[in-house]
């Protein structure tokens, strides 16, 4: 896999941070660092976040370096055409940074020089929310063409703890060009043939989500790209959600140039569809597992989230929205009663047909129809409107 790597010995988180000189990463949303050897995006915290609802207890730890208990990283590079011998950066090329730190206000570019010719550049800037926009450049002083394939990748070594809901996806997740989205839990991917499943179209973003948190990676939105979602391994499993755009030939004395973004946060959905809009990752709001009935589910969380500003209190904008779910239904309800005490009037009559053709099931039914008809009661009539609430009483709780 491009830019793969073995996840080698375990050490202290502490010490894995030590093996790499690094870029610090401060934001108003994100501690942590970016590491030099290698360029990964390996070390993140979320600071509005916190391990328990203790204020003073840890900051949530998303991204962690190879070698730590628990890795878990991006990383994007190059991959050379088949057949082609290229000094390409790698997990242990060691960048040089122009800066000396990467917040919201003062992105940093790190560059390369392969010695051959090649001169790699890579521009990094992050908002102040979780969204990283990496701008890659290679420069060829070469005398001659060389192709490049742009990848990028999340990586995740060791499976992950889950919180086993059913109505909640936490594993690798991705959304493909037309494929619509895709989603596949840690096992559900080792068991498929060789431990994999490819994709490919223009737009779109792969990568795993947890419970509340997302990792993944977009490369540029307007060229097709080849996607994967993979997962296995004997001793310790490792699964990847990969991303490999178009081939780049740049002539000699040229450069050429490749976008990717990185999302690593909270899966805020406001922010999600911001991200939608602007760069314009397509269909980004789906990172969040809205389910089946998403045209019901979204709007459910949407007033939810409305009623809670409103009134201050989960609690009561639960009850709120109960009423007001409630409320917009009672029409449909009261149909429904309507219809149930017109048959339960009717049963006495029913249970004279029965005993006036006990033998005759055909014509009991015939009979019974005719009284339906002529009392003008529709059957069904009662458990139809029911029906229709299922799918939203199904999304508040998704949504909840």
């Amino acid at each position: 896999a491009p830019g793969a790597a073995a996840p080698g010995v375990t050490r202290s988180r502490q010490d894995a941070l030590a093996a790499s000189p690094r870029l610090p990463v401060d934001t108003a949303s994100l501690s942590g660092s970016i590491a030099l050897k290698g360029a990964r995006i390996d070390d993140l915290r979320l600071k509005k976040y916190h391990e328990t609802v203790d204020p003073k207890s840890p900051t949530i730890e998303l991204l962690s370096p190879s070698g730590a208990p628990h890795p878990f990283y991006a990383e994007i590079g190059f991959v050379p055409a088949a057949g082609e011998k290229v000094d390409l950066p790698g997990p242990d090329t060691l960048w040089v940074a122009d800066g000396a730190k990467l917040t919201a206000a003062t992105p940093v570019t790190l560059t390369w020089d392969n010695a051959k010719g090649l001169v790699f550049k890579r521009t990094i800037s992050v908002d102040d929310d979780y969204l990283f926009t990496v701008k890659d450049t290679v420069e060829n002083k070469t005398d001659k063409p060389v192709t490049l394939y742009p990848f990028s990748l999340v990586s995740r070594h060791g499976k992950p703890e889950t919180s086993g809901y059913s109505v909640l996806h936490e594993g690798l997740i991705g959304v493909v060009g037309d494929s619509g989205i895709q989603e596949w839990a840690y096992d559900k991917i080792e068991k498929e043939t060789g431990g994999q499943k490819t994709f490919k179209g223009t737009g779109g973003w792969v990568g795993f989500t947890d419970k509340y948190w997302a990792a993944t990676v977009a490369p540029d939105q307007s060229k097709p790209f080849d996607a994967r979602l993979s997962g296995g391994g004997a001793t310790q499993k490792t699964y990847q959600a990969d991303a490999l755009a178009q081939a780049q030939t740049i002539e000699p004395g040229k450069s050429g140039d490749a976008k990717t973004y990185v999302f690593a946060g909270a899966k805020v959905s406001d922010l999600l569809d911001r991200y939608q809009q602007n760069p314009g990752i397509a269909k980004f709001d789906l990172l969040i597992d809205w389910g089946w009935f998403y045209f019901i589910t979204r709007p459910m969380f949407k007033l939810i989230d409305y009623l809670y500003k409103l009134l201050g209190n989960f609690g009561l904008a639960i009850l709120a929205v109960t009423v007001i779910v409630k409320l917009a239904f009672l029409p449909l309800a009261n149909k429904s009663y309507l219809s149930m005490a017109k048959m339960k009037a009717l049963q006495p009559q029913l249970k004279e047909l029965q005993a006036r053709y006990p033998d005759d099931k055909v014509k009991q039914q015939q009979e019974q129809m005719e009284l339906f008809k002529r009392e003008k009661v529709n059957p069904v009539a009662g458990c139809l409107p029911m029906l229709i609430q299922i799918p939203v009483f199904f999304s508040l709780y998704k949504v909840l």
